[in-house]
């Protein structure tokens, strides 16, 4: 089985080499190379072109398109029987390739196979212990399609990109990558993927990705406008993945969180689709927005209010009480409220810690006044007036000479 990698580049010259050679370092070696250029502006296609091997196939674009549209170019050049995807700035393993082609040789059912990955930084140096959460992440696996469905809907990707290989007919059938999105293009293609076909993810680290969230140029780096466009582009794909899946699919996938679960006319499952909507982002119960927008649309619909009420138990009332609740927010502006209340606090900390340095010291003041009161009444202090007021005036006449 002849392999087809894209390898995307976007002026990575000093990791683009290590990327190719680690390409060519395979020890399975039927494969071939696509490599898309995407309007780079540094020395990758000098770098490129020193390269002999004619398994390597180079296609420098007129200009940059960011990663999408390179991917579905490179897509269209692909000539093997499966297809793998390589970060211009990541390494494989030299056993990557055989590894990926045995299992998926000897699983014919399996659309797709992935596998964890160890992290490195910027410098080459192994950080899977600094960032062991994202090393677990890359190396789960669900046991079904229905598991790897509802992980995808509730929580998000737990795949990395460039450990894929997927079979050819697979990709002609599901489509090439989504140009609308930036930051989870390829988690929108693993949906598409595992709607119809099972994946697997072999438990062996088998590429170094690169990882380092200081580095603002990254599309995986962690800044505030990647923050958000991740977010946005998460709600996008769960409506989408939701309205995609057909009635079949949809009760095949997600009949144990259905509201009824007896629910099977289209209407009562167009229904389901909204109430499922309402929760899909884990760990926040108010976010209703896709939900609520869906129920529109079904509230348009004769029979619809009935459908509701008999079927589901539900009032108009109660769904418009859903609304009282907030809809939208921004993650970024979330995280920046609990830090402006943090800092809200510290403040009010800080001025009660001042208002009893306050107190304590007019209390001193009182104490002070007190104490100077009761010496100046006292007898000593009225004895030794005259020789106070002799002190100074020769004090006086001194100041004059």
């Amino acid at each position: 089985m002849t392999v087809s990698i894209v390898l995307c580049t976007y002026n990575r010259e000093n990791y683009l080499g290590r990327a190719i050679d680690s390409v060519l370092a395979q020890t399975y070696t039927d494969w071939e190379l696509i490599l898309v250029d995407d309007g780079s502006t540094d020395h990758t296609e000098e770098l490129v072109r020193a390269y002999t091997d004619p398994r390597i196939h180079y296609y420098k674009m007129e200009k940059n398109r960011f990663y999408c549209y390179a991917a579905n170019f490179g897509l269209k050049k692909c000539k093997g029987d499966l297809i793998a995807f390589q970060n211009s700035d990541d390494e494989w393993q030299p056993d990557k390739l055989e590894k990926q082609v045995a299992y998926l040789e000897a699983h014919p059912e399996a659309g797709a196979c992935f596998s964890a990955a160890s992290l490195i930084d910027n410098d080459g140096k192994d950080i899977t212990g600094e960032c062991q959460d994202m090393a677990d992440l890359f190396a789960n696996c669900c046991s079904d399609q229905r598991n790897w469905m509802h992980l995808f809907f509730y929580y998000g990707n737990s795949l990395c990109h460039p450990t894929a290989v997927v079979r050819k007919q697979v990709m002609d059938q599901v489509g090439g990558f989504n140009l609308l999105y930036c930051q989870l293009a390829d988690f929108d293609l693993w949906i598409r993927i595992v709607t119809d076909y099972p994946i697997y993810v072999l438990p062996e680290k088998l590429i170094r990705f690169r990882w380092d969230v200081k580095k603002h140029d990254q599309v995986s780096s962690v800044t505030e406008g990647h923050t958000i466009r991740t977010f946005n582009e998460q709600m996008m794909i769960r409506r989408q993945l939701i309205e995609r899946l057909d009635d079949e699919k949809l009760t095949m996938y997600f009949q144990s969180d259905f509201k009824n679960p007896d629910s099977h006319t289209p209407l009562e499952l167009e229904f389901e689709r909204a109430f499922l909507l309402m929760k899909c982002v884990a760990g926040d119960p108010d976010f209703r927005i896709l939900g609520l927008q869906k129920l529109e649309e079904l509230l348009r619909r004769e029979g619809a209010v009935k459908v509701l009420e008999k079927h589901f138990g539900l009032s108009l009332q109660e769904v418009y009480a859903w609304n009282q609740n907030r809809c939208y927010y921004d993650p970024v502006q979330k995280e920046k409220v609990g830090t402006a209340e943090e800092i809200r606090k510290n403040q009010a900390d800080q001025i009660r810690t001042m208002e009893q340095a306050m107190k304590l010291l007019r209390l001193e003041q009182a104490q002070l006044r007190q104490a100077v009161e009761a010496y100046e009444n006292s007898k000593s202090w009225k004895l030794t007036a005259p020789v106070r007021k002799a002190g100074k005036v020769i004090r006086q006449r001194k100041r004059r000479r």
